[in-house]
C-alpha cells in the first residue's frame, strides 16, 4: 500500500501534541477568577487572613494559594464594594414601593403591641396617677387613644399588675395599683 493513498492530510502537515501550558493556563484563570468572587462575595466582617486558612483547610482551594500573589491577593480584598453605610435609627428606610420597611418579629406579641403607641403605657398611667379611677371611655379621651389601642394597652398593663379593674358594666373603672405608681415614678 501506498502512503499516499492512506493519508488524508498532505505529507508536510505536522500534528502537534496537546499543550499541556495552555490547559494549565486556563485552569489557573478560572481557578483566580473563582477567588475574586469568593473574596468580592465576603461579608464585611470577614478578614483576609481568615479567607487564606479556609482555603489552606479545603484540600480543593488550596491550589489556588500557589497562583496569587500576596500583593494581588490584597488588591483583589481591596478592590470588594464597600459595605453600605447603615442608616441611622431615626431615619426612615423605605422599601421600593414607599412603605415603611419594619424590623420586626412576627410573633402575636409584637403584631398586638405594634397597634398602639410607643409611650402608651406611660401615657395611661399618669392619666390615672392624676385623676384617679377612669372608665375606658373617659381614660380614651384623656388620653387621645383609640378604643382598640386602650384595649390592647390595659391587657397588658392589666397582665403587668400595673392596673385593676373595678366593677362591670356601666361602673367599671380602672385604677392604677402601687405597682403601677412605682412604674410611673421610675420611667418619668
Amino acid at each position: 500500500m501506498d502512503d499516499t493513498t492512506l493519508m488524508t492530510q498532505g505529507n508536510d502537515a505536522v500534528t502537534e501534541p496537546p499543550k499541556v501550558e495552555s490547559a494549565d493556563t486556563a485552569w489557573a484563570e478560572s481557578l483566580r477568577e473563582v477567588m475574586c468572587k469568593v473574596i468580592s462575595t465576603l461579608p464585611d466582617h470577614a478578614t483576609l487572613g481568615e479567607l487564606i486558612d479556609a482555603a489552606r483547610a479545603n484540600a480543593a482551594m488550596a491550589p489556588v494559594l500557589g497562583i496569587f500573589t500576596v500583593q494581588e491577593l490584597i488588591d483583589t480584598a481591596r478592590k470588594r464594594p464597600k459595605p453600605q453605610p447603615k442608616p441611622k435609627d431615626d431615619e426612615i428606610q423605605l422599601d421600593e414601593e414607599g412603605n415603611p420597611i419594619m424590623d420586626l418579629d412576627a410573633t402575636p406579641a409584637v403584631i398586638r403591641r405594634r397597634a398602639d403607641v410607643p409611650d402608651g403605657d406611660l401615657r395611661v398611667l399618669r392619666v390615672l396617677a392624676e385623676r384617679g379611677a377612669q372608665r375606658e371611655l373617659d381614660l380614651a379621651n384623656n388620653t387621645g387613644l383609640t378604643g382598640e389601642q386602650l384595649r390592647l394597652l390595659i391587657r397588658h398593663l392589666r397582665a403587668k399588675g400595673f392596673v385593676h379593674v373595678e366593677g362591670s358594666g356601666t361602673k367599671r373603672r380602672l385604677k392604677i395599683t402601687r405597682h403601677g405608681s412605682g412604674f410611673l415614678r421610675r420611667q418619668s
